[in-house]
């Protein structure tokens, strides 16, 4: 498994030829809200978009050639000036652009101050076109908070009434369960309880499934089964070089931190300064 753009066309081709069209967590939401029925089962491809815009666009391309649309979940680090026309692009294609928080971490767990920092960043999303009706939170490894604590809270849910979080009440509010798949990890797993990931041990926490021919093959195995599938564009490559020393690079670091973090206060002060998880 290599993270290139051809293993993603491949996957989204395949998924076309067996007449699966992913479909955007906003146009579930709506379909929801307004009555309508959903469809016998559905495909979300979401992106945790953290670094690399123009990837992200470069993946969003390949997906409208076959037809499908996805949501894309934007740090708002990334909503400036120089990276909205990659982001207005991504949209006319037709896909979902919205907000990747992490304000619980941002406000270190102070929820009055996690919902300042949320509308400031609501409002910067929708001054460039951008409207936010589903999110998802980011999860940070070396941080002690938890971002689905932010709706898992009353006064969020008061404060944003119109906004679901499609890591905590998503499928309560589309009133369908489905499976949940992240490349968490560089390798394709299955998130067994996204809602209270947080709190499970390490062996209750993923079944593996493999590469991305696997997801393929779990997908088409389970024809009366939903599914979200969780991507970061910023780890696909044009080549199989440049993907293999990224996945190399990953690995390492992922060996050293386990190794590190042992360290009393360096898991805290990662998560002060951790803009390299982005990258990564």
């Amino acid at each position: 498994m290599n993270f290139t753009y051809n293993e993603w066309e491949n996957f989204c081709k395949e998924l076309k030829r067996n007449d699966i069209i992913s479909v955007t967590a906003a146009s579930l939401l709506e379909s929801a809200r307004n009555a309508e029925l959903l469809p016998r089962r559905f495909v979300v491809i979401k992106h945790d978009v953290e670094s690399f815009p123009q990837k992200a666009l470069d993946i969003a391309r390949i997906e409208s050639r076959y037809g499908h649309r996805s949501s894309y979940y934007v740090q708002p680090s990334l909503m400036v000036e120089a990276n909205v026309g990659l982001f207005n692009e991504i949209q006319r294609l037709g896909h979902e652009v919205s907000y990747h928080h992490s304000v619980i971490d941002s406000a270190q767990g102070d929820i009055a101050l996690a919902i300042v920092l949320y509308q400031k960043d609501v409002e910067l999303f929708e001054k460039y076109g951008f409207d936010v009706k589903t999110v998802c939170q980011h999860g940070n490894p070396a941080s002690k908070y938890d971002n689905r604590d932010f709706f898992k809270s009353c006064e969020a849910k008061e404060k944003f009434p119109d906004q679901i979080d499609i890591m905590v009440d998503f499928s309560d509010k589309i009133g369908c369960a489905y499976t949940y798949i992240s490349d968490v990890g560089m390798l394709f797993k299955i998130v067994k309880d996204p809602v209270h990931h947080m709190n499970l041990s390490a062996d209750d926490e993923y079944t593996i499934i493999g590469d991305i021919d696997h997801v393929l093959n779990t997908i088409f195995e389970n024809p009366s089964a939903s599914y979200v599938v969780s991507v970061h564009p910023h780890r696909y490559s044009r080549s199989a070089v440049g993907a293999i020393a990224r996945k190399m690079l990953f690995n390492l670091l992922k060996s050293i931190a386990r190794v590190v973090f042992l360290i009393p206060g360096i898991r805290k002060l990662v998560f002060r300064n951790n803009r390299l998880i982005r990258y990564i």
